[in-house]
C-alpha cells in the first residue's frame, strides 16, 4: 500500500526556508556550529542556547534557530562573507552585532537586536549587492551609533532592502546617533547610487540624533514607513535623486519630532502624511559649494555645509504642524531653485505656513492649499482656505472641504493609503474624495518584527 502525503503537510515537515527535503545539520555547541557552516549549501538548525560568534564564508548557507529567538550571541560580530546566506531567528544581546561584508543576496531576518554594540547591523563592501535586512526587532538601544549602517568608507553596497523591521527606543544622544544611515563619508560617496530601499518599517521613539534617517548617498528610496514619537527627522543630508514617498510621520506630542528635510539635487517627495508640532517640511537653506558643481559632481574643495536644493519635486503631501512651521522653503546664501511644489496641503495652526517663498528661484506652484494665521505666501498656485480637517478611522487628519478635488492634474497616481488619485485630485496626502479601499495604513507592531 502506498501512503500519499499531501504537499502542504510535507512542506510543514521541512525546516522553513529550505528549498528541499535534504536533511539539515543540527548544532548544539560552538564546535558543531563552526563545523556545520563550512560547506556550501548547508542547512544548519541551531538548538536553544548561547553561542560564540561565527563567520560564514561558504555560499548558500541557511543558518536558523530551531526555536525563533531561542538561540543567540552575546559578544562579538557574526559576519557573512559568503553569498546567498540567510541567518534567521537569533538574538543579539550583550555586546553582539551582525555584519554582511562583500556578500551578494544574503539576509538577516526575524532576529532580535538588544545589545550594547555601537551598530546593530552593518552592510559593508564594494561587492555587496541585493542583500536584505527584514522582519527584525531592534531596540532598546542606549549607546551612540546606528541601528543599521549601510556602507563603510569608501564603499557603499548597492540595492540593499530594509523592510518590515521594528526599530524602537533609541536613547537621546548627540550627532552620530541616526537610527538608519546610508553612506556618510562625504564626496564622492554622496553621489554614489546606492539604490537602498527602506520600506514598511515601524520606527518608534528614535531620538539618538536630530536625524532618524540620514541619506548621504544617491538614488535611495524611503517608502511606506511609519515614524512615531521620534526626536528627529527624515533627512536627505547629501546626494542626488533620492525618493521619500508614501510615509506616515507622527510627532505624537513630542515637540522635537520633526518631519522631512532635504538638501541637494533632484529629490522627489510625494504623498507623505506628516503631522508634527514644528517643522513638518524644510528645504534647507543652501550653502555655497566650492566650484558650484552640477548635480552629481563633487565640489572642487572641502565642503561640510548644507547644499542648495535644486530641482526638487514636492507633490501631494500633507504637512501639518500644530505649533510651528508647516513648510519652510529655506533661503540662505543659495535659496532653492527650480522647485516644483504642487497639490500639497499645509496646515500650520500655531505659526508660519510657508516661509520665504519669495526667495525660491524659478519655482513651479500649483494646487496647494495653505491654512494658517500667518500663511507667509500668496499668489498663483496657493489657495488660502480652511480644509476643515477631521480625524478619520486611521487617526489621519483629512480634509472635508476646500481641498477636495482642488488639486491640479499631472502629479502623482496614488495617495498615502495606496489608492488611485482622482482627476482632478484632492490636495494633500489623503484622497478624501475616494471611496476605494486603502491598500496601506499606518503600521503597528503586529505588522513588523520577528513574529509578523
Amino acid at each position: 500500500m502506498r501512503l500519499l502525503v499531501p504537499a502542504a503537510l510535507l512542506a510543514s515537515l521541512l525546516v522553513p526556508g529550505t528549498a528541499s527535503a535534504a536533511p539539515c545539520t543540527t548544532a548544539a555547541s560552538d564546535v558543531a556550529l563552526a563545523e556545520a557552516i563550512k560547506a556550501a549549501g548547508a542547512c544548519v538548525v541551531v538548538e536553544d542556547g548561547t553561542y560564540a560568534p561565527v563567520t560564514i564564508t561558504a555560499d548558500e548557507v541557511h543558518l536558523k534557530a530551531r526555536k525563533r529567538l531561542g538561540a543567540g550571541f552575546t559578544s562579538g560580530t557574526v559576519i557573512v562573507t559568503g553569498s546567498g546566506v540567510t541567518v534567521e531567528g537569533f538574538t543579539f544581546t550583550g555586546s553582539a552585532n551582525f555584519r554582511l561584508d562583500n556578500t551578494v543576496g544574503s539576509r538577516i531576518t526575524r532576529s532580535l537586536f538588544r545589545s550594547s554594540a555601537a551598530e546593530f547591523v552593518q552592510v559593508h563592501g564594494q561587492r555587496g549587492d541585493r542583500n536584505r535586512v527584514d522582519h527584525n526587532e531592534m531596540g532598546p538601544k542606549a549607546q551612540l551609533g546606528h541601528m543599521i549602517q549601510i556602507g563603510k568608507n569608501p564603499f557603499t553596497p548597492t540595492r540593499t532592502l530594509v523592510d518590515r523591521n521594528y526599530l524602537h527606543d533609541l536613547a537621546p544622544g548627540v550627532q552620530g546617533g541616526e537610527a538608519l544611515r546610508v553612506g556618510g563619508f562625504g564626496p564622492p560617496g554622496d553621489y554614489f547610487h546606492a539604490e537602498t530601499v527602506f520600506e514598511y518599517n515601524l520606527l518608534v521613539r528614535l531620538s539618538g540624533d536630530a536625524e532618524v534617517l540620514s541619506l548621504k548617498s544617491s538614488a535611495n528610496t524611503f517608502r511606506y514607513n511609519t515614524v512615531r514619537e521620534s526626536a528627529g527627522e527624515i533627512n536627505i543630508r547629501a546626494g542626488q535623486a533620492n525618493v521619500i514617498h508614501g510615509n506616515f510621520v507622527f510627532a505624537d506630542g513630542l515637540k522635537a519630532a520633526h518631519g522631512i528635510r532635504l538638501s541637494e539635487d533632484d529629490h522627489v517627495i510625494t504623498d507623505n502624511y506628516v503631522e508634527t508640532m514644528e517643522d513638518a517640511f524644510l528645504l534647507f537653506a543652501g550653502d555655497e559649494k566650492p566650484g558650484d558643481p552640477p548635480p552629481g559632481v563633487p565640489p572642487s574643495g572641502p565642503f561640510t555645509g548644507h547644499a542648495q536644493v535644486r530641482k526638487a519635486v514636492v507633490t501631494g503631501n500633507s504637512f501639518i504642524a500644530s505649533a510651528g512651521r508647516g513648510a519652510d522653503f529655506g533661503g540662505g546664501v543659495k535659496p532653492p531653485s527650480d522647485l516644483t511644489f504642487a497639490n500639497n496641503l499645509v496646515s500650520a495652526v500655531g505659526g508660519l505656513g510657508v516661509g520665504n517663498a519669495a526667495t525660491v528661484t524659478t519655482p513651479v506652484y500649483g494646487g496647494n492649499l495653505v491654512w494658517s494665521p500667518s500663511p507667509g505666501v500668496s499668489g498663483p498656485g496657493f489657495l488660502l482656505a480652511d480644509p476643515a480637517l477631521v480625524r478619520d478611522s486611521r487617526a489621519l487628519l483629512e480634509p472635508t472641504r476646500a481641498a477636495l478635488r482642488a488639486g491640479v492634474r499631472g502629479y502623482g497616481k496614488f495617495d498615502v493609503l495606496g489608492r488611485n488619485r482622482l482627476s482632478p485630485p484632492d490636495v494633500g496626502a489623503v484622497e478624501a474624495s475616494s471611496w476605494s479601499r486603502p491598500v496601506r495604513k499606518p503600521l503597528t507592531i503586529s505588522d513588523v518584527g520577528p513574529f509578523s
